[in-house]
C-alpha cells in the first residue's frame, strides 16, 4: 500500500468537494458564513488539503511542521463537526426534517459528511501526524476562541446565533456553561482520540513535527 499517493489523492478529492461546498454557500448569499463553526472548519480543511498537496515532498522542517499541524486541526474540526450533526442534530431535531436541512443539497451533503469521512480518514490512516502532546492545544484553543467569539457577538446583539446552544439571551447562564464544557470537553476527546488512531495507523514521524 502506497499511503503518500493515497493520501494525495484523498486530499485533492477533499480539496474539490470542499471547495464545492464553499462556494455553493457562499453562492447562496448566506451573510453568516463565518459564524458556523462547520463553514470555518471546512474551509480549514479545504486549505490545510491544498498545503498538504502543494508541500508533501518539502524537506523544510518547519513547513512540514506547519503541513501537519493544519491537517490535525482540520481532522479534529471534521470530526466535531460530524459528531454533533449526527449525534445531537439529527436525534434531536427531528431527523428527517433536519436529515433534508443537513444533508439534502450540496453544501450540506458535502460539509456534513462527505468531506469528513474523506478528509479524516486520509488525515487518520494514510498521513504522518502530530507526536508531541502540545499539538492538542491546536484544536482545544481554537474551538474555545471560536465560542467565546461567537458568545460575545452574539450578547451584544452583533450577530445571530449559529447554533441554539449559542443563544445567549434565550437561556440561562448555568445552560450556557454546561454546553460550553460539554463541547470544550467533546473536542478535547476527539483531539486526543484522532491523534492516537493517527499515531497507530498513519505514517511514522521522526520528532520534526509540532
Amino acid at each position: 500500500m502506497n499511503k503518500p499517493k493515497i493520501a494525495l489523492t484523498l486530499n485533492i478529492i477533499a480539496f474539490v468537494l470542499g471547495s464545492i461546498g464553499i462556494i455553493v454557500r457562499i453562492a447562496r448569499n448566506i451573510p453568516d458564513f463565518w459564524l458556523y463553526y462547520t463553514q470555518l472548519s471546512n474551509v480549514v480543511a479545504v486549505i490545510s488539503s491544498a498545503m498538504y498537496i502543494a508541500f508533501r515532498s518539502t524537506r523544510n522542517r518547519k513547513l512540514r511542521a506547519c503541513v501537519r499541524g493544519m491537517r490535525y486541526l482540520s481532522a479534529c474540526g471534521l470530526t466535531m463537526t460530524f459528531i454533533v450533526v449526527m449525534c445531537i442534530f439529527i436525534p434531536f431535531g427531528g431527523a428527517s426534517e433536519m436529515i433534508s436541512r443537513l444533508l439534502g443539497h450540496v453544501n450540506g451533503f458535502m460539509h456534513h459528511l462527505a468531506c469528513p469521512l474523506i478528509s479524516v480518514t486520509s488525515y487518520i490512516v494514510f498521513e504522518e501526524g502530530v507526536r508531541e502532546r502540545r499539538a492538542l492545544w491546536l484544536p482545544f484553543g481554537a474551538t474555545a476562541v471560536y465560542a467565546f467569539t461567537v458568545y460575545t457577538l452574539n450578547y451584544f446583539y452583533l450577530a445571530p446565533a449559529p447554533y441554539p446552544f449559542f443563544e445567549t439571551h434565550d437561556h440561562p447562564v448555568w445552560e450556557l456553561a454546561l454546553w460550553f464544557f460539554g463541547l470544550m470537553a467533546l473536542v478535547a476527546g476527539i483531539a486526543a482520540v484522532i491523534k492516537l488512531a493517527n499515531n497507530k495507523f498513519g505514517g511514522n514521524a521522526k520528532g520534526d513535527l509540532l
